[in-house]
């Protein structure tokens, strides 16, 4: 009997390469998000600082007030921005994870035909081989 073949395995690894594509998308959008959260972070940190910085000045002047009101006010408008951006960034996220969910799903439909014809041609396989052992048995008796 010949060997298996099956003449998808092309599209099989074209499957795989979408899928790959797909989760690299994904795996971008999570540094992205990381992105957000670090600077966020960041943010609250440098604002602590500043704030720890005046309290702990024994005098502070008017000006130095004024500065850490304008930071406070820019520190409190990034975080918006960064919100604005952690909600766009999830929306994306989610939507990636359908597509790769797709794309996986595509795959293992072409997988799953070739596991199908694989068992297939292996029990052609073992009725042809039990069918020319009976054949070899019965020609030992014939002689």
């Amino acid at each position: 009997m010949k060997r298996f073949t099956f003449p998808l395995n092309r599209v099989i690894d074209w499957r795989r390469m979408q899928v790959r594509a797909e989760e690299l998308k994904l795996e971008q959008l999570h540094a992205e998000m990381r992105g957000i959260d670090a600077r966020a972070a960041e943010l609250n940190r440098e604002r602590a600082q500043s704030e720890q910085k005046l309290i702990a000045a024994s005098a502070s002047t008017a000006e130095e007030m004024a500065a850490l009101g304008a930071f406070q006010r820019f520190t409190i408008a990034e975080q918006r921005k960064l919100d604005v951006k952690r909600v766009a960034c999830g929306e994306k996220i989610a939507a990636q994870t359908l597509a790769v969910s797709a794309r996986r799903r595509d795959a293992r439909l072409i997988e799953k035909v070739k596991e199908r014809r694989l068992a297939t041609w292996r029990s052609h396989y073992a009725r042809e081989i039990d069918q020319q052992a009976e054949e070899a048995y019965l020609a030992k008796w014939i002689k």
